[in-house]
C-alpha cells in the first residue's frame, strides 16, 4: 500500500484553478465596460439627433401643409385652421425649453419668433377667411419654409459634430478603460504565476515527503520481513540440524555394537531432516526469483492424471502409512501450465494437508473440469481454519493461531498462489472449522483436454 497514491493529482485543468479567479474579476469588468460604451455610442448615433431635429422637421411639416392648404383652389376653411393650429403649436415648442436656448445658439430664435409673431397676425379665426388672408398666409408659407429647412440643415450639422466630439471622448475613456484592465490583467498574471510556482513547489515538495514515507513503510516492511525471515530460516533450520546432529552421535557412541536396523533408523531420521531442508531452500530461492521477476517457466499443456500420480507416489514415499488418495471426474485433463510449477504446487498442497491432519484421516487430490478451466482440489480432515485466519493464510510468513508453535514456515501456501498466478491460475481455499479445508488449483484447460 502506497501513501503516494494519496497524492492530489496534477496536470489537466488543475493547474490553471489560480487563473480562473484572474478571468472572473478582470475579464468581467473589461467586458462589462465595452458592452455599455457600446452601446452608448449606439444610443448616441441614433438618438443624438432625435430630440431637436424631431421638433424641427415637424415644423417643417406643417409650414409645408399649410402652404398647400391656402394654396388650395376652391381653399377649405376647416383645413386651413387646423394647419394654421399645428404649425403655431410647432412654433412654440421651437421657443421653449431646450430647443429655445438650442436655437439661441445656432442664431435661428429671432427669425423663428419673427414667424411666430407673423402667422399670429394672420389668424383666420381672427381675420375672417377671404382670398387676401389665404393668399398671405401662402407667402408667408413659402418664405419660411426655406428658412425652417435650412435650421433643420444646421441642427443636423451641430449634432453630428457634438455627437463625434462626445464619441471621441468615449473611445478615449474606452481605451482608458481597456488599459487600465489590461494593467491590472497583467499585474493579476504575474501574481497568479507566482502563486502557481509557490504552489508547484509546495506540490513538489509534498510529493517528495510522501515518497520518504513510502520508501520509509516500505523499508520497514523489508525490514521486518528480513527479521521474520530470519527467525523462521533459523528456527526451520535448528530443527532438522538438530536431528540430524542427534542421529551422527547416537551412531557415534554406539560404535561397533550398532546395528543394522539402528543404521536404516539413523538414515531414515537424516534424509527426512535433509528433505526437509532441501524443500525449506527451494522455496526460500523459489520465492526470491519470483520477487525478481527471474522465475523461468514456459506454459504448454500438462497432463494431469499422470502428474498428479506422479507427485501421490513421492507423497506416500515420503509420508508412509499415510491414506493420500487419488481421483479424476474424467480421463486425459490437461491444462496449460509449467509441469515443474504445477509439481511443485501440488507438492506444497499435498505436504501442508499431511502435516496439519491427523495421522489416521485421509487426504484427498482431486481433479475436474469446470468451465474453461481444471481444479486440482486437495482435501484434508484437519482442524480447519477459522474465518479471521482465511484472509491472510496466503500472506507470507502467516501461520494460523492453531500452528503457530508447530512445524512451518508460513511460505508454502503463499509460494503455491504465487506461482499459480505466474501461470495465469489461482489458488482458492474452502473451510469448515472442526472438519478440514480444501485448497484448490485452478488452471487454464488446456486445447484438447477432456470435457
Amino acid at each position: 500500500m502506497s501513501t503516494l497514491a494519496n497524492a492530489p493529482p496534477r496536470g489537466g485543468l488543475s493547474i490553471y484553478a489560480p487563473f480562473l479567479p484572474l478571468l472572473v474579476v478582470c475579464l468581467g469588468p473589461l467586458i462589462f465596460a465595452l458592452a455599455k460604451t457600446s452601446a452608448l455610442e449606439r444610443d448616441m448615433r441614433i438618438a443624438a439627433t432625435e430630440n431637436m431635429l424631431w421638433v424641427v422637421t415637424q415644423t417643417q411639416m406643417e409650414v409645408l401643409s399649410l402652404t398647400l392648404e391656402t394654396g388650395r383652389n376652391p381653399p377649405e376653411p376647416g383645413q386651413i385652421d387646423r394647419q394654421y393650429d399645428l404649425t403655431l403649436s410647432r412654433l412654440n415648442l421651437l421657443l421653449e425649453g431646450p430647443q429655445a436656448r438650442y436655437l439661441a445658439q445656432l442664431g435661428h430664435d429671432d427669425p423663428v419668433r419673427g414667424f411666430l409673431d407673423d402667422f399670429l397676425a394672420l389668424d383666420p379665426q381672427v381675420q375672417g377667411h377671404d382670398a387676401a388672408l389665404h393668399d398671405a398666409l401662402h407667402a408667408l408659407g413659402e418664405r419660411v419654409h426655406p428658412r425652417i429647412n435650412r435650421i433643420a440643415n444646421d441642427v443636423m450639422t451641430h449634432e453630428w459634430e457634438r455627437s463625434a466630439t462626445r464619441l471621441d471622448a468615449y473611445r478615449s475613456t474606452q481605451r482608458l478603460v481597456i488599459m487600465a484592465v489590461s494593467f491590472a490583467f497583467l499585474a493579476a498574471l504575474a501574481i497568479s504565476a507566482l502563486l502557481l510556482r509557490n504552489q508547484n513547489r509546495l506540490h513538489r515538495a509534498e510529493v517528495q515527503r510522501l515518497r520518504a514515507a513510502t520508501l520509509l513503510e516500505r523499508e520497514r516492511g523489508t525490514s521486518a520481513m528480513y527479521r521474520d525471515f530470519a527467525a523462521m530460516v533459523s528456527h526451520q533450520m535448528r530443527t532438522p540440524l538438530s536431528l540430524i546432529d542427534s542421529a551422527m552421535h547416537r551412531l557415534a557412541r554406539r560404535g561397533e555394537a550398532i546395528t543394522a536396523a539402528d543404521v536404516a533408523e539413523r538414515q531414515g531420521i537424516v534424509r527426512d531432516a535433509v528433505r526437509r531442508l532441501t524443500r525449506l531452500v527451494e522455496t526460500v530461492l523459489m520465492l526470491g526469483r519470483l520477487d525478481n521477476d527471474q522465475l523461468q517457466r514456459t506454459l504448454a499443456p500438462v497432463a494431469l492424471d499422470a502428474l498428479a500420480a506422479d507427485v501421490v507416489k513421492r507423497m506416500r514415499s515420503q509420508f508412509p502409512g499415510r491414506e493420500i488418495k487419488l481421483s479424476a471426474t474424467a480421463t486425459g485433463l490437461a491444462a496449460l501450465g509449467d509441469p515443474h510449477l504445477v509439481e511443485h504446487i501440488l507438492d506444497n498442497l499435498l505436504s501442508n494437508a499431511l502435516k496439519y491432519s491427523a495421522p489416521d484421516k485421509s487426504v484427498e487430490l482431486r481433479l475436474f473440469p469446470q468451465g474453461g478451466r481444471v481444479a486440482c482440489a486437495v482435501t484434508d480432515q484437519g482442524p480447519g481454519i477459522a474465518a479471521e485466519d482465511r484472509a491472510r493464510v496466503f500472506d507470507r510468513y502467516y501461520r494460523g493461531r492453531d500452528q503457530r508453535d508447530g512445524q512451518g514456515t508460513g511460505l508454502g501456501l503463499a509460494l503455491a498462489r504465487e506461482l499459480a498466478e505466474a501461470q495465469n491460475g489461482s489458488v482458492t481455499l474452502d473451510s469448515w472449522p472442526g472438519r478440514g479445508s480444501v485448497f484448490t488449483l485452478w488452471l487454464e484447460r488446456a486445447q484438447g483436454g477432456a470435457e
